[in-house]
Order: structure tokens, then C-alpha cells, then sequence
């Protein structure tokens, strides 16, 4: 291949700019960051997909790539390989690094957001191209590493599945009433309102596995009730004090009339999943609609149901398009002692996540939120002890269990999201502690994505299950929230769906 000179100096200065930038991947390490910390959405999954995946195929390039390919004298043209003249490339040794990040970066943000990968073409051509012009890699050698970064950023399916955007499906709730200006809905202000930032994008991707929710720490002030109030005007709004429970005070709202003289038709809840749990569980016994504002940090429920923001929700609420979703029920108690139930509306966990929940909350002031969670994670699994229960009356020794709230997706692998919100079944999942290296076995079963064939892990469907655990009372938690230590628990299904309010699909 012959390389010219290029005939805008500004041209070339800028490459050779960009050729070192792109050293030690700050080109796509700053891509990332922008991405992670400009919002939400397929914007932020892009960055993070993107920076793992380039990372990943930097290494396997460096490491692996590199010194197995044989080395390939490349003789160019008589000019000499530089485009400023001086002596021809050596041998280099396929395939090109920089090329191969770009191509994973791109590929793998192009999987969460075709048109982001679409725009980000030119800028990984310039990387590429750059390498070239300046003669430190030949064509073959960016043809090459683009083939192994497309390839490495495709296989990240295999242990972190794209996850469809689409609500999840439910029957339409034909008798929600539409609330018009909002006469007898009672909301409650409980939001743990902001902006995450990158570190809270990790998290967005491992909570749902570990069943972390956003809405487990005291939560701060939500945005101004005007907001509702400028969609639905006669909307009861509470905005409970710190401390008091503000199920206690939407109970008291619905047992008293309306301030306008009506009947209380519907509640609703501006915040994250464990106040969603919660306000759910009390819709599903005074059977009335429930509206939710996606007012958290990650919003899973919300996500699921299609609620994309706060006037979208109260625009649902006010034209009365809603779907039946199934609530989970757990019965806690403690042998010879009272029991009480509580709803939950993603997940309940058994096992070491509420105890790093609690590291997590003692962490967290100093660190922040999600590198606490971190770190709670890694001790936790460090210096977990294995839980000997009883399921349905068969006994086993497991270091986690998981109960989903409907069917999770995908199945071989830590559940990630539910195509349907009215199932009618528990996810049961749990991890085996009863076989040698079962932690070890686990990880590099869910890295290789043969998760569904490994003894260590088991996945079933079920419409009830009992737990009784052999030893001191544990910790449960339930979307985040952690419950009292009991050692009984009893899952199910609610037995009537929740209307919940979505904007329509049409």
C-alpha cells in the first residue's frame, strides 16, 4: 500500500492529534464518559458496553493476539511509509490495537443505540485511518483488529444480554378510571430524585442481578408538586415529613374524603422502587389504580411498566390507559411468633445482599452510593457463609436466593429483565453452595455464558414457595428495602392484579 502526503497540513495535524489520543484508549475512554454522565437511557448503557468491551479487546489484542500471530514484514511503497517521508514501517505484528477498540467501542454502542454507533463511525475511521496515514500500521493490520474488536464487542451478549426497550407486555385494565384534572388520585412526594453519574450506571447494570433497588437510602426532596399539579390540578399531594410512614398517611387519605367532597379513586407514588413496592402493596388491598413517577435513581419498575418520566405517567392517569401488573407477596416470621407480609414489586433477595446492603448504608456517606456497594459486594462474598433452608420442604445449602416478581430474561444467565408484568409466576433462582468451588464455578459459568448448564446454579418457575431456614433468623430484602431477620417466609403471587397507569401503546 502506498501512503501520500495529505494536503491539509490542519488536516494532518489533527490526526496526528488524534493518532495520540487514541494511546493508551483516552479517545474512547473519554466517549465513555461523556456518554455515561450526559443522562439516561441507551446513551449511558452505549458508554458503559462500549468502554468494556474496547477494554476487553485491548487486552486480548496485547496479550493474546499479538504474540500468537506470526510476525508479517510489511514492505510498502519506495516513498517510505511515513507520510513526512523517513525510513519504511518494520514488521508489526496483526492486528492493530487501536483499530480493534474502535471497532469494539462502536460495535458494542451500536447494540444499545444503532444511530449513537452510526455517529461514531467517523470518529473510530479517524483512529484507524490515522495509523495508517503515519505509517504505523499497514491496511491488513486495521482490517484485522477491526475483525477482533466487531467480534469481541458482539460476544458481551453472551454474559451481558441487550436489553429490549420495549415495556413489557400486560392486559389493559379496562376499569381504571380516568382521574381528568386529577379529583381523588392521593400522591405521595417520596423520591430519591437526581441525576445519576457514571459510577451509578454500573450499577444500573448490576442491581437488578443482586437485587439492589434505588429507592433503599433516606431519599431527598423531589421536584416541586407543581409539576403534578400543572397536569392534574385537584390531585391530592402528601410530602411526608422524615421519618413518618407515608403508607400510614395515603391509608388515612383514602379512609377520609376528598378535599373537593369526592371519593379517593386512585394513589400514587413520585420515587423509586421500594416506595413503588410499598404503595403497591396497599393499592392491591384496597384495590385501586396506582400511579407511578419514575422519581428514582434507576426506576426498574417503571422502565418495565413503560413510564418513561413524570408527565407522561400523569398524562396516563388523567386519560385512564393503564395495565394489570402482578404484585409479590411475602409472608415473614419468626417460629412462635407474629408474621407480616410485605409486597415487593421487582425483587426479593435471601442471603448476603441485605447484609451488604447494610455495609453499603454505613459506607456510603464517605464513599458514595455505588462504589460503597462495591465494596459491601466484595466482602460480602469474601466472608460469606453458605445458608442451609428448607424449600418447599427439601433442604439445601445456597449462598443466594432470588425470587423475581414474574419471569425474568434471560434464563441462563442473572435475570436482567421480564417480558410480561402479569405472569402469574415466581422466579425462583438460587446458587448452590453444596459443590466444590460453586462461587468460582459461578462466575466463569456466567462469563461464558453456559450459565444454564451449570450444577451450581438452578432456575425454576413456581406459584408459591415456602422457606424455612435452619438456623438464626436472616435478613430478607425486598427491592432493596431489608426487612426484619425471621426465619420463615412464604412467596406468592397477589391474588388480584394492580391497574397500573402507562400511556398507551397506540
Amino acid at each position: 500500500m502506498t501512503v501520500t502526503r495529505l494536503h491539509s497540513p490542519a488536516a494532518a495535524r489533527w490526526l496526528r492529534r488524534l493518532d495520540r489520543t487514541a494511546d493508551r484508549g483516552l479517545v474512547w475512554a473519554a466517549v465513555a464518559g461523556t456518554l455515561i454522565a450526559s443522562g439516561r437511557g441507551p446513551g449511558r448503557r452505549a458508554g458503559v458496553r462500549g468502554v468494556m468491551a474496547a477494554a476487553a479487546t485491548s487486552a486480548v489484542a496485547h496479550a493474546l493476539a499479538k504474540p500468537l500471530l506470526p510476525r508479517v514484514l510489511r514492505h510498502v511503497a519506495q516513498r517510505g511509509c511515513r507520510a513526512g517521508g523517513g525510513p519504511p514501517c518494520r514488521g508489526r505484528r496483526l492486528p492493530s490495537a487501536h483499530a480493534a477498540a474502535s471497532a469494539a467501542f462502536v460495535t458494542a454502542a451500536a447494540m444499545e443505540s444503532p444511530a449513537l454507533g452510526a455517529s461514531l463511525l467517523p470518529l473510530a475511521g479517524g483512529v484507524s485511518g490515522a495509523r495508517v496515514w503515519f505509517g504505523e500500521r499497514t491496511t491488513e493490520d486495521v482490517l484485522a483488529g477491526a475483525v477482533l474488536g466487531a467480534g469481541i464487542a458482539a460476544l458481551t451478549r453472551r454474559w451481558w444480554p441487550v436489553v429490549r426497550h420495549a415495556p413489557a407486555r400486560a392486559r389493559p385494565a379496562s376499569a381504571a378510571p380516568a382521574l381528568g384534572d386529577g379529583a381523588g388520585l392521593v400522591i405521595v412526594a417520596n423520591s430519591a430524585a437526581g441525576t445519576p453519574g457514571p459510577l451509578e450506571t454500573i450499577g444500573q447494570i448490576v442491581g437488578p442481578v443482586v437485587g439492589l433497588a434505588d429507592d433503599d437510602t433516606p431519599p431527598e426532596p423531589p421536584g416541586p408538586p407543581e409539576e403534578i399539579h400543572a397536569l392534574l390540578p385537584r390531585a391530592q399531594v402528601i410530602v411526608p415529613e422524615p421519618g413518618i410512614d407515608f403508607v400510614d398517611e395515603v391509608e388515612a387519605a383514602l379512609d377520609r374524603p376528598a378535599p373537593d367532597g369526592g371519593a379517593p379513586r386512585a394513589i400514587g407514588v413520585a420515587g423509586g422502587d421500594g416506595s413503588v413496592a410499598a404503595l403497591a402493596g396497599l393499592a392491591q388491598r384496597r384495590g385501586v389504580p396506582l400511579v407511578v413517577l419514575p422519581e428514582g435513581t434507576l426506576n426498574h419498575f417503571a422502565r418495565d411498566v413503560g413510564v418513561e418520566d413524570t408527565p407522561s405517567a400523569l398524562a396516563a392517569a388523567r386519560d385512564g390507559h393503564a395495565v394489570l401488573v402482578d404484585v409479590g407477596l411475602v409472608d415473614i416470621g419468626v417460629a412462635d411468633a407474629g408474621r407480616r407480609t410485605a409486597a415487593f414489586v421487582n425483587t426479593a433477595s435471601l442471603g448476603g445482599y441485605p447484609d451488604m446492603v447494610r455495609l453499603r448504608e454505613d459506607w456510603q456517606e464517605r464513599w458514595g452510593k455505588w462504589p460503597a456497594a462495591a465494596m459491601a459486594l466484595a466482602r460480602v462474598l469474601a466472608e460469606a457463609a453458605p445458608l442451609v433452608v428448607e424449600l418447599d420442604g427439601r433442604r439445601h445449602t445456597i449462598w443466594l436466593l432470588f425470587v423475581g416478581n414474574g419471569g425474568y430474561e434471560p434464563r441462563g444467565m442473572a435475570p436482567l429483565f421480564r417480558p410480561r408484568l402479569d405472569a402469574r409466576v415466581l422466579d425462583v433462582r438460587y446458587l448452590r453452595a453444596d459443590v466444590p468451588f460453586s462461587r468460582t464455578r459461578f462466575l466463569v459459568a456466567a462469563l461464558s455464558g453456559t450459565l444454564s448448564r451449570s450444577r451450581v446454579y438452578v432456575a425454576a418457575t413456581r406459584t408459591r414457595l415456602s422457606v424455612r431456614v435452619v438456623g438464626p433468623p436472616v435478613g430478607l430484602a425486598t427491592d432493596g428495602e431489608v426487612q426484619p431477620d425471621a426465619d420463615r417466609f412464604t412467596f406468592r403471587i397477589a391474588p388480584k392484579p394492580v391497574p397500573v397507569y402507562r400511556p398507551d401503546e397506540e
